[in-house]
C-alpha cells in the first residue's frame, strides 16, 4: 500500500503545475498590459530617481568616443603632413626620384615615347603639376621618356610614299614636333609604280639630333601624265603666280606694253601646244602680259600701295587679305636660265623691298633651261631666284 502512494506522489505535483500553468493562461490580456504597465511606471519612476546619475553616465561615454575617435584619427593621420611637390620635368629619372624622396613622396612611373631627339630617360610631364600641396608620402605620377621612335634616318627608297606617310602619321600622332617630317616630293618619269620612292635626302643612317624634313624623289609612273590647261586670258600677274604653284605646266611669259583697251597687268594672249586643252605634264604653255608703262615715283610719295597695306609689308598684307594697289609697283618678267633637270624641281622668287622684310613672290615646279617669271614689286625692290633652296640669281628692280 506505501509503494502505491509513493507513485502516485508525482502525479500529484504535475497536476499542481498544470492547473497552476492554466490559471495563469486564464488571465485576461487586458489586464496582463495593464500590469506591463503598472511595472513600466515604476521603471521610469526609478529612472527619474536616478536622473542626475544618468545624465552624467551618458555625458562620460560621449566624451569617452569623442577621445578614442579624436585618437584613432590622429594616428591614422600621424606623419602625413603637407608639402609642395617639386618641378622635375626635364630631370633625369634618378635625380627626379631623389628629390620626391626628399619630400617624402613617391614616383608612378609611366614610359611614353618621345617627340624630341635626346630626350630618352627624362621626364616629359608629372602629375600632380608643380606647386601642388599634397600629404607626405601621396604618389606623384612621372612620364619618362623611351626616346624617339625612330633615332636615325631608315631606307626608304623603294617604298610606296603614302603607305610611308601613313607610317608616320601613326608613330607621331599628337606630337607637337614629330623628328620626322615629309617635304613636297619630287615627281619624276619612272618605271616604278606611282608613289614609289626613287631617291632620298637626307640619306640612310643620318642621326636624328633635331627635326628633319625628309626630301623624296617619286616616281610618276612610266608615262606623263595628263593635265588640263586652264584658260589664263584676262588673269593678272598674282592670280598666274598662285596658278604656277598648283599646275604642273611650263609657263614662257612674255610682255609688250598695254595698248587700247587691253587691261595692264593682264594676259591677253594664251597660246596652248597644238591648241590642245589637255597635255603631259609640264608641257609648255605661252603667256602674253600687257604690262603698264614704268611710272616714276619719288622716294619720299607713299604709293597707293603702300596706303591700301596699312603699314604692313607685302607678306603681312598678303596673309591679311588686304587689296592692294600694285598700279605704281614696277611690273615685269624675270629671264634667265638655269640648269635642266631630269624632273620638276622647286623654284622660288622671293622680294626683298627697301623697306620691311623679305617675303615670298612665287613658288613652283620647273624641269630646267630657260625660265620667265612675271612680277609686280615696289620701286628699288631686289628679287632673289632660288632652286631646290639654294640662291642662283639676284636682280635689282629700277
Amino acid at each position: 500500500m506505501a509503494k502505491k502512494l509513493l507513485k502516485s506522489e508525482p502525479k500529484n505535483e504535475d497536476k499542481t503545475k498544470n492547473e497552476e500553468k492554466s490559471k495563469k493562461d486564464k488571465v485576461p490580456f487586458l489586464q496582463r498590459l495593464k500590469n506591463f504597465g503598472v511595472s513600466y511606471k515604476a521603471g521610469l519612476t526609478a529612472m527619474q530617481n536616478c536622473g542626475a546619475a544618468f545624465v552624467w553616465y551618458s555625458i562620460s561615454l560621449f566624451v569617452i568616443m569623442a577621445v578614442a575617435a579624436l585618437a584613432v584619427f590622429l594616428g591614422i593621420n600621424k606623419g602625413y603632413e603637407r608639402v609642395l611637390v617639386p618641378d622635375v620635368v626635364g630631370m633625369n629619372l634618378v635625380r627626379a626620384e631623389l628629390i620626391l624622396q626628399e619630400k617624402e613622396l613617391y614616383p608612378r612611373l609611366q614610359m611614353r615615347y618621345s617627340d624630341v631627339p635626346g630626350q630618352a630617360g627624362q621626364i616629359i610631364s608629372q602629375s600632380p603639376k608643380k606647386g601642388s600641396v599634397v600629404k607626405a608620402e601621396s604618389r606623384v605620377t612621372l612620364v619618362v621618356s623611351r626616346g624617339v621612335v625612330f633615332d636615325h634616318v631608315g631606307n626608304y627608297v623603294g617604298t610606296n610614299l603614302d603607305a610611308f606617310k601613313e607610317t608616320l602619321d601613326a608613330l607621331y600622332a599628337g606630337a607637337e614636333i614629330p623628328s620626322l617630317t615629309i617635304a613636297n616630293p619630287i615627281f619624276k618619269q619612272d618605271e616604278a609604280p606611282v608613289g614609289t620612292i626613287l631617291e632620298q635626302d637626307p640619306p640612310e643612317g643620318t642621326p636624328i639630333s633635331q627635326p628633319i624634313e625628309l626630301k623624296f624623289i617619286v616616281s610618276s609612273g612610266p608615262t606623263k601624265q595628263m593635265v588640263k590647261i586652264p584658260d589664263f586670258t584676262g588673269k593678272t600677274v598674282t592670280e598666274v603666280l598662285s596658278a604656277m604653284s598648283t599646275t604642273k605646266l611650263t609657263f614662257d611669259f612674255t610682255q609688250h606694253i598695254a595698248s587700247g583697251s587691253e587691261v595692264p597687268g593682264t594676259v591677253v594672249k594664251q597660246v596652248n601646244p597644238g591648241n590642245k586643252t589637255e597635255v603631259g605634264e609640264y608641257a609648255h604653255i605661252q603667256l602674253e602680259f600687257a604690262m603698264p608703262a614704268i611710272t616714276e615715283v619719288s622716294d619720299t610719295e607713299e604709293t597707293p600701295a603702300q596706303a591700301n597695306q596699312n603699314g604692313l609689308n607685302e607678306a603681312e598684307a598678303t596673309d591679311a587679305s588686304l587689296v592692294r594697289d600694285t598700279t605704281n609697283y614696277v611690273h615685269g618678267v624675270l629671264s634667265t636660265r638655269i640648269a635642266e633637270y631630269p624632273y620638276a624641281v622647286p623654284v622660288k622668287l622671293d622680294v626683298i623691298p627697301l623697306e620691311g622684310s623679305r617675303y615670298g613672290l612665287a613658288t613652283f615646279n620647273h624641269v630646267g633651261g630657260d625660265l620667265t617669271i612675271p612680277y609686280a614689286a615696289p620701286h628699288g625692290s631686289v628679287l632673289v631666284l632660288s632652286v631646290i633652296d639654294r640662291e642662283v640669281e639676284r636682280v635689282s628692280i629700277q
